[in-house]
This record gives structure tokens, C-alpha cells and sequence, in this order.
């Protein structure tokens, strides 16, 4: 396939969101299996979950609606992957994206520059996941908060992300990715209130939610 170069037009970062994914069904799974690259559509079925294999449809159906609303690229996108495991776009230059997801939301980022993004629900903290993944600081920060809850999540959304733009993801010690690290590497984080969001980009990023329905109707 001959590659896109897009480095002629100008674009703005943006971050594609959709949201109560948890409401889909088996039915999204069939009309979107079509939309799907082979490659993309064989890792799907590796999950036996059915909100893994929703999840895996809806984060590249966000990266194909982001190419075609931004860059007027139709084709179903594969990925190559760097020395850490880090995914890419395959024959398409100049243009770098990340995904995530958690039980509610799924989100794509797309930038002309390496990115990273991480969603998550806000949840009730462990206890021992705090001790091993938060400095004795953010301890005290999440524990003297009026939502710790919160706090903790926008703590982990952090340095989740932070392990996705280095490529190692967990097995980096997220303990020693502290908010000073975080801030040098302009991390924005965002509370919709349910969830909160991180993201790595240069300046602060546009956020557009989509309903599955536009979705589905990628051709």
C-alpha cells in the first residue's frame, strides 16, 4: 500500500470519546465486524469477554471515524508496533494516535505528534494498590482530598498514561512516576465527572463525543 503523508495539511489534535459503551451489545459487534481490518478483527476474537471484544470494535471505529473527519482517510488503518510495544499507524505518516478504555468509556486521541491517552471510571481505591503505585506525597494528597477516590483516579490516569507514551506501560514502576514527572511532559487531565481522562499533547487538546450509531455508519 503506498503510504499517506499528511505533513501538508493542517490539522488540530483531537480526542474522540464515547461514552456507556457498557449498553452495547452483541449486535454492535455485528455491524461493526465489517469496519474492521483483518488484522484488527482476528485480535477481537482473541477476547472471550463480550465487553472486551465491544471495547476492542469501539476504540478502532473512533480511530477510523478520527482519520476520516480529519484527514479524509478512508481505509481500515493497521498497526506496527516500536521496539516497546508501542502501536503506530502502518503506511500512514504523520499522523500518531492512542487509545483507551474502562467499563464506560472508550477514547481515541489522534496528534501530529507521539501521544498517549488513558480513561478510567472513577472507583473506590485498594488499599495495596495505593501503597505500590502512588509516592508517600500523593498518598497523603489522596488521603487528605474530599474525593479520594477521584483524586486517586486522576493520580493513576497520570501515570498511566505516561507508561503508554513511554511504551513499557506497566512495567514501569508507576510509584516513580511522581507529578513532577507528569507535569514536565505536559500531561493534561480532564473529570467528566464518572470518568477522568489523561492525555500527553502540546497544548490542550478538542474533545468531540460520538454516539455508536455515526459509528456504524463508517463505510
Amino acid at each position: 500500500m503506498r503510504p499517506y503523508f499528511v505533513f501538508f495539511r493542517e490539522t488540530n489534535d483531537m480526542i474522540y470519546i464515547i461514552e456507556n459503551v457498557c449498553n452495547l451489545d452483541s449486535g454492535f459487534i455485528e455491524r461493526a465486524i465489517g469496519k474492521l481490518s483483518v488484522s484488527r478483527r482476528k485480535d477481537m476474537e482473541k477476547y472471550s469477554l463480550l465487553s472486551d471484544r465491544i471495547n476492542s470494535c469501539a476504540v478502532y471505529l473512533l480511530l477510523r471515524y478520527g482519520l476520516l473527519k480529519e484527514y479524509g482517510i478512508k481505509i481500515k488503518p493497521e498497526f506496527e508496533f516500536g521496539k516497546r510495544g508501542k502501536p503506530y499507524l502502518k503506511d500512514i505518516k504523520g499522523i500518531y494516535f492512542n487509545f483507551s478504555h474502562c467499563k464506560n468509556t472508550a477514547v481515541c486521541i489522534l496528534s501530529r505528534n507521539d501521544t498517549a491517552i488513558d480513561v478510567m471510571d472513577i472507583r473506590k481505591i485498594h488499599r495495596g494498590v495505593l501503597k505500590r503505585c502512588c509516592t508517600a506525597e500523593e498518598i497523603q494528597k489522596i488521603n487528605s482530598s474530599e474525593f479520594p477516590d477521584r483524586e486517586f483516579t486522576k493520580f493513576w490516569t497520570r501515570k498511566e498514561c505516561y507508561s503508554k507514551l513511554d511504551g513499557r506501560g506497566l512495567q514501569l514502576d508507576f510509584a516513580g512516576i511522581d507529578e513532577k514527572l507528569t507535569e514536565m511532559y505536559d500531561i493534561y487531565t480532564e473529570d467528566y465527572g464518572e470518568y477522568i481522562l489523561s492525555y500527553y499533547s502540546c497544548k490542550k487538546v478538542n474533545t468531540i463525543k460520538v454516539e455508536a450509531d455515526e459509528l456504524l455508519m463508517i463505510e
